[in-house]
């Protein structure tokens, strides 16, 4: 028999849905949930490069015997993410966890900043992350069985940065967003908690790799390293299993120690 360890890391029979699995966050945490035995909707808005990546994801997936389904929104928007959600429930029969992985990272003076820029980041940020919430909420308390709700951020959310501000106040407001759902949500059963990313191995569209910000950022870490996908999905599967029932509310920094510098 499993010890009762395992059993808390064990998503068999569960469905998923993954939204942002072209990133390499995303995927992490959509082969970590197919890894702990859930079927996994792979979830990408429209894009050559984004299709790809979920194909190649589906392929691992499968080759390691997981079940998985790749869904496409056309724009990014709440109807259409509302509509997805639901589609996949029926189509799972279910739906217990639901992720949201996307990034769009954005640098810039705030003189410079326009008015577009601003919206943009907002949306391909916060707005994104509002959207899977909110048709996440919708889904899992008409079930009435609970769930959990991960969101992706990034610890510039908290940690202030030059010429950061409106990327940093996108994902302020994203961890705003997981506290005040999880007093929404928890007497429905549902957890929403977030993972918050420091400086991650992918991160070369930030910081040049041979720059000398680039190597302050790992030596600001205690792990002294870049973070790696890997570190991503063992903590997502324990957010999303049967451990975590009172973990709310909260998010928890994969950074290696870097916010204790920051």
């Amino acid at each position: 028999m499993p010890s009762r360890g395992v059993e808390h890391f064990d998503l068999e029979g569960r469905a998923a849905l993954v939204m942002g699995v072209d990133t390499p966050a995303g995927g992490a945490i959509a082969r970590a949930y197919a890894e702990a035995g859930a079927r996994v909707a792979l979830c990408v808005s429209r894009g050559e490069h984004k299709m790809q990546a979920a194909q190649l994801l589906m392929k691992e997936i499968g080759d390691e015997g997981g079940e998985t389904s790749i869904q496409v929104v056309e724009r990014f928007s709440g109807t259409e993410v509302s509509d997805l959600c639901s589609y996949v429930a029926q189509e799972h029969g279910r739906l217990d966890m639901v992720a949201s992985c996307g990034d769009t990272f954005f640098a810039k003076p705030i003189a410079e900043i326009t008015d577009a820029e601003l919206q943009n980041v907002m949306t391909e940020n916060f707005h994104a992350s509002f959207f899977v919430a909110r048709a996440a909420a919708t889904e899992l308390r008409r079930s009435g069985n609970g769930g959990s709700i991960t969101l992706v951020t990034h610890v510039l959310g908290e940690r202030g940065l030059a010429n950061t501000t409106a990327y940093g106040a996108a994902h302020a407001a994203i961890q705003s967003l997981i506290r005040s759902l999880a007093q929404e949500l928890g007497p429905h059963r549902i957890t929403v908690n977030g993972i918050s990313l420091g400086w991650m191995d992918w991160m070369r569209d930030r910081l040049s790799p041979t720059s000398e910000d680039a190597a302050r950022a790992v030596r600001f870490t205690i792990a002294r390293r870049a973070g790696q996908p890997d570190d991503i999905g063992p903590l997502a599967v324990w957010l999303a299993g049967s451990a975590s029932g009172f973990v709310t509310g909260q998010t928890f920094a994969v950074d290696g120690g870097l916010l204790q510098h920051l």
